[in-house]
């Protein structure tokens, strides 16, 4: 599975996860791999394909294009930057506004490092696709940003860069999803003073169906325990926290 297809880039500590949970679900070897191959897609598929991978190295290496165009044009081809393209300058003023972290720690990053980089922070990312990791990288080092990125698991507790501020964009009910307590056991070792925490409040097909108020019961009551909310605010349809852990 790790090395065939369109998931070969994937992380392996990924696949591997994957193939062990499904394996004990599905006797059927061939249902096991279906189950996988979609749980792939839903996690990381979905939102770069291997097509607008390479279209983005291409924009990369086009050199008759300004380099803040080509960022842009790679920005748009990753579904999570993609949608917060249009008002990604003012969302993350307004999410940063007053916090001036110098270093930025990006969990499940996609290609986000990238924007964050041009706008002079120093940024360590994590994502378990290693398309996107090795892009991020190879776009950092043509640009001579202190921007980083490793291709690894969050599930599987892998070591995290300390930062002066930590982000979890939409990232939380992902792993929620996938493991019941993931999401605070990753935010409780996450080694920065801050942590920006987001959640949509609308599906991919623009309904709301009371996912702000979900959300935010879930994570205020989930949290409390070891941190302190600072701000809740909802930005350009995301449900936004920056949360500190609580002394002591």
């Amino acid at each position: 599975m790790s090395s065939a297809g369109k998931y070969k880039d994937v992380c392996t500590e990924t696949v591997a996860r994957l193939e062990a949970r499904f394996a004990e679900r599905f006797k059927n070897a061939r249902e096991a791999e279906k189950a996988v191959k979609t749980a792939l897609h839903q996690i990381t598929g979905a939102f770069m394909t291997p097509d607008e991978l390479k279209r983005a190295r291409k924009l990369l290496a086009d050199e008759t294009l300004p380099p803040e165009q080509a960022l842009t044009e790679a920005l748009r081809l990753h579904a999570s930057t993609r949608e917060r393209l249009p008002h990604i300058d003012a969302f993350y003023g307004a999410l940063l506004d007053g916090l001036n972290p110098k270093s930025l720690l990006d969990l499940a990053c996609g290609l986000n490092p990238l924007y964050l980089g041009a706008r002079g922070y120093s940024v360590r990312g994590v994502d378990i696709s290693g398309g996107c990791v090795s892009l991020v990288n190879d776009w950092a080092a043509a640009r001579g940003w202190d921007v980083s990125a490793e291709c690894r698991d969050l599930l599987c507790d892998p070591p995290l860069h300390e930062a002066d501020m930590a982000l979890a964009m939409k990232l939380l009910p992902v792993l929620e999803q996938q493991e019941k307590g993931a999401a605070m056991r990753l935010l409780r070792r996450v080694p920065a003073a801050m942590i920006a925490v987001t959640f949509p409040m609308k599906t991919l097909g623009g309904r709301s169906v009371g996912m702000e108020s979900h959300y935010s019961e879930w994570f205020e009551a989930t949290a409390r325990g070891d941190f302190d909310i600072l701000r809740r605010e909802a930005l350009f349809g995301e449900l936004c926290y920056i949360v500190r852990r609580k002394a002591g």
